[in-house]
């Protein structure tokens, strides 16, 4: 037992000291070489810098001098060696997911051995900075491919990435990381129903292998995500785990870490045997001449000194004052009464100046017309500048879609589906008809509007509107509406009364008139209602 008890504590020292040497060598590394080592793929891209030596005061390497791996650090690892590196093997397209992952790991073990800085000092932000730009990258594959067939795929990884954000999160972060894993199984979800439905059904019931992949890979994404919040949980339940006990962060090794390794320059060839040795090289370019710039110059106490002696000098600072010439007195010469010049004391008559007529407002039918547009930007459509247009219809949305109406006019605007918000602003004489909504609809700047809506709304916000009516159906009798600064504001709800037709509705203005009263010290506000 003895000797069992000795080869398993010689094996744990060997593990130990094996797992010593492998940081040293991942110290001397880029974080490209990390993430390739998940993707297999020596070309793919990672952050630049060795993020592990910024401690303030250490130098290369000596960050990892430690007797054995955190387990921060270690649970990282495990992710990375299980459903990252599980994923990478699925997907070709995946150097950007492993680079940001590889570049988390560094910032974590950076954690594991710094003192905790303001998560909105500079010194974080250029810690956050290799992440951030990795993070970046994955979005803009997706954005830069929305034409694709795979879209679904791109949006399923642009929406759940995110989630590597956690290390700026306080003190939520688990909730955050699955917040953003809920968004990108939306469309893993679809995934999933294109490639095992429909393409099985088409395909003889079997799936073929390449349609068994599109599946395996989403789903080894939401499994990477799952993994991630539970190593959240675990090690960092309220936000990145620092050491309180490790140094503080050097802004400058931060600058140099982050930094691109300079290119070592190529030997110079040995000389041939019995030939001159080869002639030096030429000396660098001389730096660029430093020119000072000018510098305004500061005004002095003597000056200021002046000043008040001046000021002090009282009625007799006006002895210096130079008498007027009689011929230039106007009240004794009509003549330059009546002329309205005076002659300056250069002899030479000069006309009083005078403030030119300000530019007349540029009318309406000369100021430049915007191009309508209608355009999906991220997670939000676009609507723009339309004029005396009656089918302008959004028929694609989505649920987790907004919608901003600008500058239209004498237009009508059709939302067909759910979204999450919907805001116009700045229009005229312009009608919005849209089916539910999961937070709000907002107007603002607009004047004659009109806004049915068909199905649900929680909140509807009016903000300096002239003239406005809003239908609702039966399903949205229940909502709250604020207005501010409005005027002609009409809501319009279906007649329920027995005389009242199908498609009836019943109209009810909005007060604009209140009354105001002070009672036992408060100030108490009410509608005023006429009758007759």
């Amino acid at each position: 037992m003895a000797e069992i008890s000795s080869l398993s504590s010689l094996l744990k020292r060997l593990e130990a000291a094996t797992t010593k040497l492998e940081d040293l060598a991942m110290a001397g590394v880029s974080a490209s070489n990390v993430s390739s080592s998940l993707t297999g793929n020596s070309g793919a891209h990672a952050p630049q810098g060795q993020l592990s030596q910024l401690a303030e005061g250490a130098p290369a390497g000596a960050s990892i001098q430690q007797d054995s791996i955190h387990p921060n650090v270690e649970g990282f690892d495990e992710l990375l060696d299980g459903p990252v590196k599980n994923y990478a093997e699925l997907s070709k397209a995946a150097k950007y997911v492993c680079s940001l992952f590889a570049a988390q790991r560094e910032m974590v073990l950076v954690a594991t051995l710094s003192q905790k800085p303001p998560l909105t000092s500079d010194v974080f932000r250029q810690l956050l900075a290799p992440t951030q730009a990795e993070l970046t990258k994955v979005i803009e594959v997706r954005d830069k491919n929305r034409t694709s067939p795979l879209i679904n795929h791109l949006t399923t990884v642009a929406d759940g990435i995110p989630a590597l954000g956690w290390v700026a999160i306080e003190p939520k972060t688990a909730p955050y990381v699955g917040e953003m894993k809920d968004s990108a199984q939306f469309y893993a979800n679809r995934v999933v129903k294109d490639w095992k439905e429909k393409y099985a059904y088409h395909n003889a019931i079997t799936l073929t292998p390449k349609d068994q992949n599109h599946v395996l890979w989403v789903r080894s994404f939401i499994n990477v995500l799952n993994e991630l919040q539970n190593y959240v949980r675990k090690f960092h339940p309220t936000g990145l785990v620092w050491n309180p006990k490790g140094n503080a962060l050097d802004p400058n090794s931060l600058s140099r870490a982050s930094a691109p390794t300079p290119v070592a320059a190529p030997p110079t060839p040995a000389p041939a045997a019995g030939g001159p040795p080869p002639p030096p090289p030429p000396p660098p370019p001389p730096p660029p001449p430093m020119l000072d710039a000018p510098v305004a110059k500061k005004p002095t106490e003597t000056d200021m000194s002046a000043v008040f002696a001046q000021l002090n000098q009282g009625e007799a600072i006006t002895a210096n004052l130079r008498k007027v010439d009689r011929s230039k007195m106007t009240h004794k010469n009509p003549e330059l009464r009546a002329s309205g010049m005076v002659t300056s004391s250069s002899g030479k008559p000069g006309s009083p100046k005078r403030a030119g007529p300000g530019a007349p407002p540029k009318p309406a039918a000369l100021t430049l017309k915007k191009p309508p547009k209608l355009a999906l930007e991220g997670n939000k459509w676009v609507v723009e500048n339309f004029e005396n247009n009656n089918e302008v219809i959004l028929d694609n949305v989505e649920i987790n879609q907004s919608v901003y109406i600008y500058g239209c006019k004498n237009s009508t605007i059709q939302i067909k589906g759910k979204v999450t918000t919907v805001a116009m602003d700045s229009c005229a004489k312009t009608g919005l008809c849209l089916e539910s909504l999961i937070s709000s609809l907002d107007l603002v700047n607009s004047k004659s509007v009109q806004v049915q809506i068909l199905g649900r709304a929680p909140t509807i916000s009016l903000d300096k509107v002239d003239s406005c009516m809003v239908y609702l159906s039966k399903d949205c009798l229940d909502v709250e509406i604020l207005t501010s600064k409005c005027s002609s504001v009409n809501i319009l709800t279906p007649d329920s009364t027995e005389e009242g037709a199908e498609g009836d509705f019943v109209e009810r203005p909005v007060p604009e008139q209140f009354l105001t009263k002070i009672v036992d010290g408060k100030v108490v506000t009410t509608a005023v209602e006429h009758a007759g």
